[in-house]
């Protein structure tokens, strides 16, 4: 296995513990509810929009919070599956050419 190609499996790994890790944070809106706490809508792996529901002091904090959550997966979900692809892909073809690297190739054709 080449130096890029470890490039490539550690780069992917990374993308993809990175990408994991980012869904997992908290996504904020910028408004408060009546209590003074900064809206919360869940995470990116998970939605929670009680707390935007219930906020009285505006409206449209449901969809501020849809919005915020589509933005955070349409970045992080893609980064996700291309570090896994890279990861998987690097593996898999360089399992692949040390199988046939051990193969010994037949004189005879057969």
């Amino acid at each position: 296995m080449s130096h890029r190609s470890w490039y490539a499996v550690v780069g992917g790994a990374v993308l993809v513990l990175v990408g994991l890790f980012v869904l997992r944070f908290p996504v904020f809106i910028d408004d408060f509810d009546q209590w003074g706490w900064q809206i919360k809508c869940g995470t990116g792996l998970s939605t929670d929009l009680s707390q935007a529901a219930a906020a009285t002091n505006g409206t449209g904090f449901v969809d501020r919070c849809e919005s915020a959550l589509l933005l955070r997966r349409l970045w992080t979900i893609p980064m996700v599956v291309l570090g896994a692809v890279a990861f998987v892909g690097v593996l898999l073809a360089t399992a692949l050419e040390s199988l046939r690297e051990e193969v010994p190739a037949h004189a005879d054709g057969t």
